[in-house]
Parts: C-alpha cells; structure tokens; sequence
C-alpha cells in the first residue's frame, strides 16, 4: 500500500496591523547622540588591467621557472647529501670521543690501582737494578761521534736554521 504524506503548512508571518486612521507613524526613539558618520572613504584608483602576454612570452616565463626549479632541487640534493656527510662525522667524532674517555677512565683506574698495588709488596714482579753502562760491553760501544762529512754538516746547518725560522 502506498503511503498517503501530510501536507506540511508554509509558515508565514501574519500580516502587519494597520494603524487607526489618524494615528502618527511609530517612531523610533531618538538618542541624545548624533548619529556619527562614518568618514568618507578614499577613493580607490581603478585597478589597471595586466597587459596582455603573448603564449611565447608565457612560454619563455615557464621554461625560466622550470630551470629555476631544476636549480633548486640541485641545490636541495647537495645540501642533504652534505648534511647527512656531516651527520655522519658527527657521529665518528662522538665515538672516538666515548672511546677516548673510556681509554682515559680506565687508565686514570689503573694508575690508582698500579699506586696501591706497587706499595702493598704482595705478589708483584721484582725487577733487578740495572746498570744502564751494562747494555752493550765496553769494547764494543761507540765513545766519541764520527765526525760530520759535509752533507751531514750542511743538513745540519740547514735544520737549525729551520727551527730558528720556527721558533721566532
């Protein structure tokens, strides 16, 4: 079966009363403000309309953007590929720099511990009293320098003056 709808009513407003005959207009109550004008506005001039552009013009405007373009994507590359090169010796360099303290900690451990240890005499090698003289045997060592020839003086000659350059 079909269903029947309902009419909806329209709502309307319902007409205005008409004033008696010889009754004054409703007037609105006045302030005792005069009404401020707001001040007159400038003028605006006439927007000019874009001068015409020829397709070639166009043409030549859009291959200039696109080669911009090309450029700054070039430049975009470069600068990721010199930040991800920095990123990486940022992270080398933290590395050596955790290697580094760890050498340093463990070597400022050992030293407290090689002064504690030494001291105590427990269990630690005894080294012998050696005579530096008891190297090499007395006919064997080389007691006075050979003298220079004159290459070896020149060199010489030449290294010391070097370091004095150096130096001052």
């Amino acid at each position: 079966m079909a269903r029947i709808g309902k009419a909806t009513k329209s709502i309307t407003k319902p007409a205005a009363t008409k004033r008696k005959p010889g009754r004054p207009a409703a007037v609105e109550p006045r302030s005792t403000v005069k009404a401020i004008k707001p001040a007159a506005m400038p003028k605006r001039a006439p927007v000019a309309a874009p001068p015409k552009v020829s397709k070639d013009e166009l043409r030549a405007q859009v291959e200039k953007l696109e080669l911009s373009v090309a450029a700054l994507r070039a430049k975009n590359r470069e600068a990721n590929r010199a930040a991800k090169t920095a990123a990486a010796r940022i992270a080398e360099l933290q590395d050596q720099v955790a290697r580094l303290e760890k050498a340093a900690a463990s070597q400022a451990a050992s030293a407290k511990r090689g002064a504690t240890s030494a001291s105590s005499g427990r269990g630690g090698r005894r080294s012998k009293v050696i005579d530096p003289g008891d190297a090499v045997p007395p006919g064997v060592a080389v007691e006075d320098q050979a003298p220079l020839d004159q290459e070896a003086e020149t060199a010489l000659e030449n290294l010391e003056k070097h370091l004095d350059e150096k130096a001052a």
